[in-house]
Order: C-alpha cells, then structure tokens, then sequence
C-alpha cells in the first residue's frame, strides 16, 4: 500500500472509531422514522448517471448514448442527419460548421461569425446553416460548391425549416420575421411581428407554419385559409422549441426571461474570445440572450415570481393550452418528437433529457456529460443530441447501457443518529442486477471526513457507522437483453435524543380562569385540579386571551392565576409538563403540578403569602422515550406578584359642602380604582390628588359638586390591581 493511501485508509478508520465511541454516549430518540424512496419527486432530487427515472419512480438503465463528436467548440446549437448516414452540427463560439460519418468528422465551414445556431439539409442533400450575428443563410451543395443563399435584413438567424419543393422558410431576429427564400434565391417576407425575435418555427406536412417569439413567449400559425395569428400566448419569455404530433396539437417549450430582458434561449453569444480561451475552450454559461457581437457575457437567468424557469405547453388546434411539464430548476432547451409521437425535452443547466407523453408522464430518459442539451432531431429512429459546456454530438439509442448508477440526495436526521434496516424493492430479470451501497458522515457535503461505501444487504441493518448524514447509491447492471429496475428503498434511523424546548410562558392577568366547554353541571377549570371554592365568582365574556384555540369561557375567580406556555421537541417526541413555583429571592422551587399533558395551568394564590413570584415550567419527553433517557427543558417566567391582601382606608374625613379626604395604601400592589357612595347611593369614581392611581399609596382630596344637604355617612371602597378591595366609611362632618 502507498504512503498516501495508507493515510486515507487510516483517516477513514479513526474515524469510524470516533464516531462509534461519540455514538456509544448518547441516548437516541424513542422515535425511529424512516427515509422513503418511492415516486419520482423522491429520486429526481438524486443524481442519476446512465439510469432513468420513470413517471412512478421506477429507476431502470437509461437508453445508451453513443458519443459521434467531441468538440472544440464550448456550444453545438443545431444538429441534422445529412440523409446519408451523417450528422451535420453547427456550434459556437467559433461559428464551425461540421460534418461526422462513421466517427471521423471535417470541417465543412469556419465562417469566423460567433455562432452557427440552424442547419438544415434540403431534400436535393444541399446543406444550409444561418450565422450569428451576421444574420446570413449559407448553401453548399452536394457538390461542395458554398455561397450565401440569403441576406435578410436582420442581425439574427434562430432558425430554418427546408420545404418539399427546395424553398427554405427563415426565422429572423431583430426585427422578427419569417421569411420564404425560393431556391433561386428571391424571398418573400410571410411574417412579420413586434416581437424582437423569432425564435422557434416548425413547418407541418399540410404547410401550416408554427412559429414562437421572443419577449412576449408568443406562438403563431400561418395557413392558407386564416393567414397568421395568435394561437397561445404563454406567460414565459420566449417559446425556445416546437414539436407537432398526427392530432395536430402543438407542444411549445418555453423558458423564462435573462436579465435586461433578453430572452434565455434565444442564442447564445459568449464572451470576446480572450475569456473562452481562459477556461480551456469552454465558456461556461448557458444563459442565452441577444448581445452585441462584443457584449459582455451573459448572466443566469432571472425566473417569474413563482420561481419557473422553463415549461411545456401542449395546445390543441382551437388554441386551448395546458401545461404538461414545469420545473423550477431544468430549463427546456430542445425538443424532438419520437416515433411512437412521445416527446424529448433536453434541458439545461443539469444536462438531462426527458421523456413526456401528451398528457404529461415523465421519465427522466439519460443525462449527457454536459451542461445542456441545445439541441434534439429525431428522424427515421434515428435520436441526435447536441449538448454544450462542453460541445458534443450524440446519438440515443433505443437499447439500454449495460451499467448505470443513481446517487440519492444527501439525507440529513437532524443530529447524530444511529441506523437501522435499509430494503428496496427490485425487479431483476435474468442477466441483470441491483446492488446497494451506503456511506455517512457529520458534514453536509460529502468529503473526506466521511465513511468509505460499504454493500448493504437487504431487510439488513445499514452497516455504515452512526453520524448525521447519510447517503446510498444504487448500481444497475445488465448483459444488454433487458434492464433491472429499482421501484422502491426505504432506510430507517433513530435520531439522538435531544432536549425538548419551552419556548415562552404567559402569565395571565389576576383572577382570569377559563372554563371548559363541557356538557357539565360542574364544568372543569382548564389547567385546576378542582374548581376553588369561590361563591361570588362574576362571569365576564371577554375574548383575546391568547389561550390556544378551543379554550372555553373566561372567569374572574379571585385569588386564581392561570398561565400558558408553549413548548416543542426536536426529536417529535409527547412531552409531559411539570410546573413548579418560588418566592424572588428563594432557591428551592415549591412542586405546583406534574405529570400536566396540556400547556395550561392555574391556581389559588389564595394559601400563598404575599410577595414577588417566578414560575417554572419544566418539558419532558418521557411519554417517548424509556427511563433513564428522556431529557427535560425549562423555562422561567418574568416575575409576578402574589397579592391577597386588600388596601387599606385611612385618614378619611368627609365635610359638609362634600369635601372627602383621604389615603389609600396596598403593601403588595398599586391602587386602581377608588369610588365613594353617599348614603347607600351610586358608586361614583375619584381620582387621587396626582390625577392618576398608579402608586400603591395614593393621597385623595375630592369634592363632590352635588353633595346632598343633610347626607349622613359617606362609603369610600378602593381597589388594587390584584382584585382586592377595601372600604371605609366617615360621618359627615367628622
């Protein structure tokens, strides 16, 4: 073994060790739980590296992908069977045109423009391609000989679509048109619109023509009967792709706006050619806007406010559109329609390639060894792919690869955990199969630090070592004659313990209680054992307590104080409260309530002296977890006061013009409210001599301005902020 290795294997065991022995002292959660693999949300969050996906989350061996040319070029933009077993391909940044046969490929142009981003072949095998941002069509014919075929009036050339009898339509940019060159060369413009540009153009075998724009994501038809208009109107920026089935319903793929405006597919021009070659031929960007030949290079795309970056659309002849496809992180580049008239959608900024029906089920079908797939043709079973950063240009075959692997996304328990059983569910015809491997480790992103893969088996406990993260990957094999398929895994794990949290505790004001809404004759007291022996409680239909919803009526109950707290756990563990209560100032804490499973408590101050108090209220997650591992959490209240005692009268003296004097003191709590009453009449309110009652000794000296001649005795009751109430009463004149 090499000095290095030897290190690595050596990291790997420490370890392993350390994470065994950590693990060995903690308490796990009373809760196992389980990741679950089972449809195709679930594994597309996974990387997949010659396997697909299917619409149920059946993971099968993807189609083989044959390489026919690795380019020089960072963009293959348009790709077209040449009709004699070969592939034309126009790419970027160096605008070459190519052609490959039999895996050797020449160079047919090296026009020097930034890009060549259509090529098409004729029916008499001449070939045609459009240069950026020179905006010219270029022949060459089958006898080699090349020259301009046509010079619109346009700075750009997205695409070109040969018709039977050797015309060539042209979709423009700046201005956006559709224009018909006849093989002698003279052009009709057929179409023309506000729209910067033209993007995409599909020609049906009736001759209707199907276009899509830029800004505005418009699609247009043009018809002998109708002539042009309007057919959808999609709310992404540009349709960068269409595709027609035998029903006659359209599928327009549509992506969203890049900064500035710009659409994001409407050909990309790189950065001057200094930058490319800093990054070894390769520009890395495929955000593709209109630019100036001398622009800087483009930005990433900016996506709608729902945060879509690309969609599909299908749309039936009367216009009528649904959305089959839409993602928030692949942006449809390209599109062919297979034989059997399913679709293929190539997509960037993840290099994948997708399988839809009509009505929208899903396969992830391969993903390329590049950014993005800019361009699909399907002809005669033939499948070519052109797919950039790097450039290449492959062929999908019907048969499937002999070996593929899917990468599950990082799976995160939360804290340290242990693992336990991980099965799948396979199918495995003869000459195939699936194995399984795990790894885990304590940082979010696989490195060093984590364990090495080791085999799982089935209906097995995971063998890899305890740690926060973990991750499996499949490997599928075959001997060509069929695929394997993976339908389903799940992989089970026990979080470590952790603490539950009281996150905050509400003291109720004195004497509010609530009452439970029961078919009772003696209604229950929430957060009471047994309702107080209270006689003259006053029922008050306040409402905004703050309780959680279902509480029932309020009370006032004097000498009762209810609070309410919230708690949670990590681990989702039942928790059981325990609440306990002490004078400011005094260490030991006075047991109030246990074994609580409602986040509600309340009380009679009435036994308990006078004073400032804290309340405690303890979580714990006993319910879930055995003896001698569950964990508490706690948390203290802001201090409170306890006040039983009313205020006191004193010095009162009540003259006859109806002068009343007098003082009010509370040992415990401010005084709130005094009121006088004049031989048994009405209670009439007072303010003290400062004008408001908010000390717990006030000094009062009223005069009552319709005092009753000959009134006999004057009754003073004051009252504090804890409910409680004193009173006095003076003859007048003494």
């Amino acid at each position: 073994m090499t000095g290095p290795a030897r290190s690595r294997g050596f990291r790997h065991r420490l370890l392993t060790a350390l994470l065994l022995a950590s693990a060995a002292g903690l308490a796990f959660a009373g809760n196992r739980d389980f990741w679950r693999f089972e449809t195709s949300g679930d594994f597309l969050a996974g990387e997949s590296d010659g396997v697909s996906i299917g619409p149920e989350g059946q993971v099968r061996l993807a189609p083989a992908l044959r390489s026919l040319h690795e380019s020089e070029q960072p963009f293959i933009w348009s790709v077209a069977p040449d009709g004699a077993g070969g592939v034309i391909a126009g790419g970027g940044a160096q605008g070459t045109l190519i052609r490959i046969r039999q895996g050797a490929s020449e160079v047919l142009a090296d026009t020097g423009e930034v890009g060549i981003h259509a090529v098409a072949v004729g029916p008499d095998g001449a070939v045609y391609f459009a240069t950026a941002p020179g905006g010219s069509v270029q022949r060459i014919l089958p006898g080699g000989e090349r020259g301009v075929f046509h010079q619109p009036e346009a700075r750009y050339i997205w695409a070109i679509v040969p018709e039977p009898g050797g015309s060539l339509l042209v979709a423009t940019g700046m201005p956006g048109s559709v224009i018909r060159v006849q093989p002698s060369g003279s052009a009709e413009t057929i179409f023309t619109t506000s729209e910067e540009n033209v993007t995409a153009l599909h020609r049906a075998p009736d001759g209707t023509i199907y276009l899509g724009t830029e800004p505005s994501g418009i699609v247009f038809r043009i018809d002998a009967a109708s002539g042009s208009m309007a057919l959808y109107d999609s709310p992404l920026a540009e349709i960068r792709a269409l595709a027609l089935n035998a029903a006659g319903e359209v599928f327009a793929a549509a992506v969203a706006a890049s900064p500035g405006g710009a659409a994001a597919g409407a050909g990309a021009v790189p950065a001057a050619p200094e930058a490319a070659a800093a990054s070894a031929g390769v520009v890395a960007t495929t955000s593709f806007r209109v630019l100036a030949a001398a622009g800087p290079a483009p930005g990433p795309a900016t996506t709608p406010a729902n945060g879509t970056m690309g969609a599909l659309y299908r749309i039936a002849p009367s216009g009528a559109a649904r959305t089959i496809w839409e993602s928030t992180r692949d942006r449809p580049l390209s599109l062919a329609m297979l034989r059997d008239e399913r679709l293929l959608l190539g997509t960037g900024d993840r290099g994948r390639v997708y399988r839809l029906t009509r009505e929208g089920e899903v396969t992830l079908l391969s993903r390329v060894d590049s950014e993005a797939v800019t361009a699909a043709v399907s002809e005669g079973g033939v499948t070519l792919l052109g797919a950039s950063n790097p450039g290449r240009v492959l062929e999908l075959s019907a048969s499937p690869r002999t070996e593929g692997a899917y990468l599950s996304r990082v799976l995160d328990a939360g804290g340290a955990a242990s693992f336990g059983r991980i099965s799948w569910q396979v199918r495995t015809p003869p000459g195939s199969a699936v194995s399984v491997e795990t790894r885990t480790g304590n940082s979010a992103e696989p490195d060093d630090t984590w364990s090495d893969w080791v085999s799982a088996a089935a209906d097995a406990a995971i063998a890899s070592p305890a740690a926060r993260f973990l991750q499996w990957r499949a490997t599928l094999r075959s001997d060509g004659s069929s695929s394997p398929e993976l339908g389903s895994l799940e992989a089970a794990y026990l979080p470590v313990n952790l603490a539950p949290r009281v996150t905050g505790i509400t003291l109720h004001p004195p004497g509010l209680a609530f009452e439970e809404l029961l078919n009772s004759s003696a209604p229950r007291l929430q957060g009471m054992d047994r309702r107080p022996e209270v006689t003259d409680a006053a029922r008050r239909g306040q409402s905004g307590s703050g309780l959680p919803v279902g509480s029932g009526r309020q009370l006032y109950l004097h000498g009762v104080r209810t609070a309410t707290f919230r708690a949670d756990d990590p681990n989702g563990d039942r928790l059981r409260y325990r609440i306990s209560v002490r004078r400011q100032g005094d260490v030991p804490w006075q047991p109030l309530r246990s074994g609580l499973s409602e986040t509600i408590v309340a009380w009679d101050t009435s036994t308990m002296p006078d004073g400032r108090y804290e309340l405690r209220v303890e979580a714990e997650d006993s319910p879930d977890n055995p003896p001698g591992e569950t964990l508490t959490g706690s948390r203290t209240s802001r201090p409170f006061t306890v006040d039983n005692t009313p205020p006191v009268i004193s010095d009162l003296t009540v003259t006859a013009d109806g002068g009343i004097r007098f003082r009010a003191s509370d040992a415990g709590s401010p005084i709130r409210r005094a009121s006088v009453s004049v031989d048994g009449g009405p209670a009439r309110v007072v303010r003290p001599v400062d004008g408001i009652a908010d000390s717990p000794s006030e000094d009062y000296d009223a005069r009552l301005d319709d005092f009753p001649a000959g009134a006999g005795s004057v009754v003073v009751k004051v009252e504090d902020d804890m409910g409680n109430a004193g009173a006095a009463e003076a003859r007048v004149g003494s």
